[in-house]
């Protein structure tokens, strides 16, 4: 198949890509097209006007400080993911990029992108609800900061209006001590996730002391587990498994049912990955 016709445009500035996004109804912004592209050419979706970012001056910088990372809109996966500094500062980012696809959908495909595209079975918009990351949006009427936990709406819809686009994202530093894992359940590797976990987790004594618990995979957006993080502190490698899993399985009661698995398989699959974190970060604890 081959996409119906549209108009490309290639701006240089972000006032410029706002134009274009708004000069038509069907307009689409194309960051890495990994996601997009294919749409287009299974005319799932309608496309007068694409208006590629990839030459917006500033949108593919990736900057770190001590206290987070920020990622332009037209930064790559793969830029990321080499990236030293981000991964020495944020750790779950090279962790969830590991899972995303292959080489070469990360060389093209961006983290912004990603979150844009709001996939239930996506690594990064699960990370940026569990890490408290912000991100970045211009539209018509300026700019609007909108943290993630607040961003993803359902399957594949976000809270991004009509003629705006993400320029950045914001990741706070992983919290000292804490140890990020991202961990999922696939039928091989690269595929999408059937169920995944982002946990990142605080442990100290040979116990965990806190954790932030977001599923994916499951549902509609990233699911907070809510009852596992109460469950999770003062849990212990030698602790039975149980009420921890239980927890899990009270959080995930509404997982959807699918061709790829059952609601149950996946209540399980994440049950299993929030046990196998907390002893992974206990692990982690002793070694270090």
């Amino acid at each position: 198949m081959k996409p119906a016709p549209f108009e490309y445009c290639r701006p240089s500035t972000v006032a410029e890509a706002l134009e274009a996004l708004n000069s038509a109804e069907s307009s689409r912004v194309l960051a890495g097209g990994q996601s997009l592209i294919p749409a287009m050419n299974f005319r799932l979706t309608d496309v007068s006007v694409l208006v590629d970012i990839g030459h917006v001056e500033g949108l593919d910088a990736v900057a770190c400080d001590p206290d987070g990372v920020t990622v332009g809109a037209a930064a790559t996966q793969t830029r990321v993911l080499d990236d030293d500094g981000a991964a020495g500062v944020v750790g779950g980012l090279r962790a969830a990029l590991r899972h995303v696809g292959h080489l070469q959908i990360r060389n093209r495909g961006t983290v912004c992108g990603s979150l844009a595209h709001a996939d239930p079975a996506a690594e990064l918009p699960a990370l940026a609800v569990a890490s408290g990351a912000v991100i970045a949006v211009s539209g018509p009427d300026g700019e609007r900061m909108i943290n993630a936990g607040d961003f993803f709406i359902g399957p594949f819809w976000t809270v991004l209006e009509d003629g705006e686009l993400i320029t950045e994202v914001r990741f706070p530093a992983t919290p000292p001590g804490a140890v990020t894992i991202v961990d999922e359940i696939s039928r091989r590797a690269g595929d999408f996730a059937v169920a995944g976990l982002v946990a990142t987790v605080q442990a100290d004594g040979g116990a965990v002391r806190s954790a932030s618990l977001v599923g994916f995979g499951l549902g509609g957006v990233p699911t907070r587990l809510e009852s596992a993080e109460a469950a999770i502190g003062g849990w212990a490698a030698d602790h039975p498994a149980d009420t921890l899993a239980e927890a899990v399985m009270a959080d995930t009661a509404d997982a959807f049912d699918d061709i790829h698995a059952t609601s149950w398989y996946r209540r399980e699959a994440v049950a299993a990955l929030t046990v196998r974190a907390a002893r992974r970060a206990l692990a982690a604890g002793e070694a270090a």
